[in-house]
């Protein structure tokens, strides 16, 4: 990837699973990198780059932001929540309210780029409460960003990667649970390898066609809740008894899980799976998740991935 080189670059998020690939690929194309996060300690291989400061920071105080975006040519958002945790960090106030403070610090800074993490099917009408927060977000910065500096907001389904949420969850689950009750089996995703996405992030910073656009990003190949579940079965090399949910039993499994600690599955979550995460449009990712999740999800499979490629590679 060759691209001119790049002014101060701040990123909300950054010491995450999105924001902390974004921080590592342009450290090589910025001299000044600031991530901002609210837990400095949280993603220690960040320290050893050393154009690259990390602030611990609450981002939600607008004092805040409009310090540390003084002097950023570009600021990334990758700041998100699957569930609230608390009266603080609620949809609204994380996806929306966030949003509103941003556009108002770029705008105080006079800054020119931003690119937004937001999600497919993101909406204010969606049955979820996650994709509403985030539709309005969208709508929002679309509303009040444009006059002043050219945005590009990104829509991706699930993203996988080493230390993703998704199939690191449900493998460290199915070692555990030797039957599993499957909620919404049905519902259909196009994962897209975080690699992927964050290279197409960066090559859209100069891109003048993708300013002030909103961007669907996918895998190459549609999945089922099923079908992932049985990857991530044959990734770890287990055999479990999988049982599918009817939409009646998906929900009653929602409100129960919604009061267990660590809310594995909420009402919320439930209500983002009724809409299928596919696109037919944006951009789409070439790598397939049965060529890269195993690689991460079993040891075992690595190893034996490596040394299938040393021996073509001819060394011994």
């Amino acid at each position: 990837m060759m691209m001119q080189k790049l002014g101060k670059v701040t990123i909300l998020g950054g010491t995450g699973f999105i924001g902390s690939q974004l921080a590592i690929k342009l450290s090589k194309l910025s001299s000044n990198i600031d991530v901002l996060t609210r837990n400095a300690e949280s993603n220690q291989s960040l320290k050893m780059i050393p154009n690259l400061e990390i602030r611990q920071i609450d981002v939600t105080d607008e004092r805040n932001l409009n310090l540390c975006f003084k002097d950023s040519d570009l600021v990334i958002n990758t700041i998100g929540i699957l569930n609230e945790l608390d009266e603080d960090n609620t949809f609204d106030n994380i996806h929306h309210e966030l949003a509103k403070k941003l556009t108002k610090a770029l705008n105080a800074n006079n800054i020119k780029r931003y690119l937004h993490m937001s999600s497919l099917n993101a909406n204010p009408n969606a049955p979820s409460k996650y994709l509403q927060s985030k539709g309005l977000a969208e709508n929002y910065i679309e509303d009040n960003l444009r006059e002043f500096c050219n945005y590009t907001i990104f829509r991706p389904s699930i993203v996988f990667g080493e230390k993703d949420s998704f199939f690191n969850k449900f493998s460290t689950l199915l070692k555990i649970l030797p039957i599993f009750p499957l909620a919404c089996p049905e519902s259909k995703f196009m994962p897209i390898y975080v690699n992927d996405l964050t290279e197409f992030m960066i090559d859209c910073i100069l891109n003048r066609e993708t300013f002030n656009k909103k961007i669907d990003a996918t895998g190459p190949r549609e999945y089922t809740f099923r079908q992932l579940i049985d990857l991530t079965l044959k990734s770890l090399q287990i055999k479990r008894l999988i049982i599918p949910l009817n939409y009646t039993l998906s929900k009653l499994q929602a409100q129960v899980f919604q009061i267990l600690p660590g809310k594995l599955f909420t009402v919320d979550n439930f209500k983002s799976l009724q809409i299928d995460s596919v696109s037919s449009t944006g951009f789409k990712g070439s790598s397939l998740v049965e060529n890269i999740v195993p690689r991460y999800l079993n040891a075992s499979y690595s190893q034996r991935h490596f040394e299938k490629l040393r021996k073509k590679s001819g060394r011994k």
